[in-house]
């Protein structure tokens, strides 16, 4: 039972592992509503929930799983994978996701260094789990999660499920669970090298989300979408985590093409996305005021806002104007987001522009810019009641902070990883005697101690001159506000001048290019089309008065193809794999010289 004074979520996050929260949560509330899928009537409560994945455990239990053992799952967004993930967490296992997009070859390395006892998977991805359980004899079974797509010596979920004895018990499983035990393995994305498996351990997991709390109260009410690739750390602690420890009602997305319409329709009172998601939202949004009836009031409205947000950040007298007005007039555009209920704005992962946070936070959005890792969780984002653009922001209750003396970011605190699992000389690379973990990025602090993030340490651009450049900052500046770049790739490291490779955006083409009534042509051609070429060399001249002459980029190569992620140039979460890019484009980098 809940006190007077403390709350389920106090509760929940007081016990030694997610799994305890999660029980205690039950306890509470056991008829509030827990996961919902987009597109369907599929809901399930806390009770349900727990129902589910206690079968689960005990089913795991009976095929000889035991605490510590891992379990993968190889599943995209669907409400089975927190049904499972949770099971094996309260046996005291340790699940891991993989990225379904990755082949099989790639999967082998994480397989290999895990050595899972069983593999989930969905009837879609069979064939990918068979090849892994054919290569690795670690592998005992394959739970294939439909009914009736499973082979010999595999289980349906359901038959899994079933398997768990009438008299199972799983509380002193979960009492033996304690703060340093593993809840997960995260492998990183692998920019660098054979992905690297950081251990979460269920303590730190617990702090991350108290300390967020402690910054962004969470209420009765929130909803948040559960969308990303679970093998990424930001959806376990934003969505999976949260819904059993903060109480969130969870929405799974399957496809993010349908993310409009999930957002307009849940309202999410929690988001958190990349940057190259509001890049896109923004862009959608101009479209329509410039396209909308009353465009002069809308625009007029929204440059309003957008003065008064720098004047607000300068610390400058307010410009003057009826800004309840303005916010009237905006009311409409916001409400076309889906974000309009939104307490809880999240930008993460890569550095966003300055600019693009400021027309978001007009709209009345309160975007926050956070910098974290799968090693140390979340570390930093800005106070709600005093953002400041641009960073982001102070440490969270709990974290230490560390600059090195060539401004590398040091991380302490108990959300620190203890290692990379079965990885010590890895390990050694990133944490030192004294347990500071060493990010590889480069950062400033301010006077009131808010971060900066520059850029990856290794990733820095030092041209035949010595100037030292952020690849990042000079892409970020290319790209913002144009729709139809995708992405950047600025390069120069020992090299008199900058080029970079244009990479189109899909969306953004197919938008200029029915306007222009070229609809007709491929993204080849359209790449090398003069009204295209036109439009992107306005963008790089546009981005280059962002910078200095230094960074500025003197020649660049409009691709004919895009970058997928988890393909070649990019990682799973769309990070640039710098090292294979400039391998892969050499000839047409070494071009750009000539």
């Amino acid at each position: 039972m809940t006190s007077a004074t403390t709350t389920p979520t106090d509760d929940a996050l007081a016990q030694p592992s997610l799994a305890a929260a999660f029980l205690a949560r039950v306890s509470a509330d056991p008829h509030r509503v827990a996961l919902r899928m987009f597109g369907s009537d599929d809901v399930l409560t806390l009770a349900e929930w727990s129902t589910h994945s206690c079968a689960v455990a005990g089913g795991l239990h009976e095929l000889g799983v035991q605490r510590g053992d891992r379990v993968a799952l190889l599943l995209t967004t669907r409400m089975e994978f927190h049904v499972v993930d949770l099971g094996v967490l309260l046996l005291g296992a340790i699940p891991f996701s993989l990225y379904v997009s990755s082949p099989a070859s790639q999967l082998a390395e994480i397989v290999d260094n895990a050595q899972p006892r069983v593999l989930v998977c969905e009837a879609a991805l069979a064939s990918k789990a068979r090849e892994l359980a054919a290569q690795f004899s670690c592998i005992q079974r394959v739970v294939v999660v439909e009914d009736g797509a499973e082979q010999d010596a595999e289980l349906s979920l359901s038959a899994l499920e079933a398997r768990c004895p009438v008299d199972f018990d799983i509380t002193p499983f979960v009492t033996a669970i304690g703060r340093d035990d593993v809840c997960t393995l995260i492998y990183t994305s692998g920019t660098t090298g054979a992905p690297k498996g950081v251990q979460c351990r269920h303590g730190a997991m617990l702090d991350g989300l108290r300390s967020m709390r402690e910054r962004f109260p969470t209420a009765d009410d929130d909803r948040a979408i559960c969308y990303l690739p679970m093998a990424h750390i930001a959806d376990r602690i934003f969505s999976h985590y949260a819904a059993f420890v903060y109480g969130c009602e969870v929405t799974c997305l399957a496809d993010p093409l349908q993310m409009s319409a999930a957002l307009r329709q849940i309202r999410p009172t929690r988001y958190f996305a990349v940057p190259r998601f509001y890049e896109k939202l923004l862009a959608g949004l101009r479209r329509h005021v410039v396209e909308a009836a009353d465009s002069r009031a809308l625009r007029g409205a929204w440059d309003a806002r957008v003065a008064r947000v720098r004047a607000e950040q300068a610390g400058a007298p307010l410009p003057p104007g009826d800004d309840a007005a303005d916010r009237e007039t905006l009311r409409p555009v916001v409400e076309m987001t889906g974000l309009d209920q939104a307490r809880f704005l999240v930008v993460a992962t890569a550095p966003s522009t300055l600019e693009v946070l400021e027309e978001i936070t007009a709209l009345g959005l309160p975007i926050n810019e956070f910098f974290g890792a799968s090693e140390m969780i979340i570390a930093t984002a800005n106070p709600p009641e005093r953002v400041k653009l641009g960073t982001a922001g102070t440490p969270l209750p709990g974290v230490q902070l560390l600059l090195a003396g060539d401004g590398e970011i040091l991380v302490g605190g108990s959300t620190i990883m203890p290692g990379y699992f079965r990885d010590p000389a890895r390990t050694a690379e990133v944490l030192d005697p004294d347990g500071w973990f060493h990010t590889g990025d480069i950062g400033t602090l301010d006077a009131d101690g808010y971060l900066r993030i520059v850029d990856r340490k290794k990733s820095l651009i030092i041209n035949s001159s010595g100037k030292n450049m952020s690849p990042a900052n000079i892409e970020q500046a290319i790209k913002t506000g144009e729709p139809l770049i995708s992405q950047v790739f600025a390069f120069g490291d020992r090299k008199p001048y900058n080029v970079a490779l244009i990479v189109l955006d899909r969306d953004g083409l197919a938008t200029a290019a029915k306007a222009h009534q070229l609809d007709h042509l491929d993204l080849a051609t359209l790449s090398r089309h003069p009204t295209i070429r036109d439009v992107i060399a306005a963008a790089v001249e546009r981005g280059n008065g962002r910078l200095a002459r230094v960074e500025q980029i003197k020649r660049y190569e409009v691709l004919d193809h895009d970058w997928l992620p988890g393909g070649v140039e990019l990682t799973p979460t769309a990070k640039l794999k710098r090292r294979e890019i400039t391998n892969k484009y050499t000839d047409i980098i070494e071009g750009l010289y000539v």
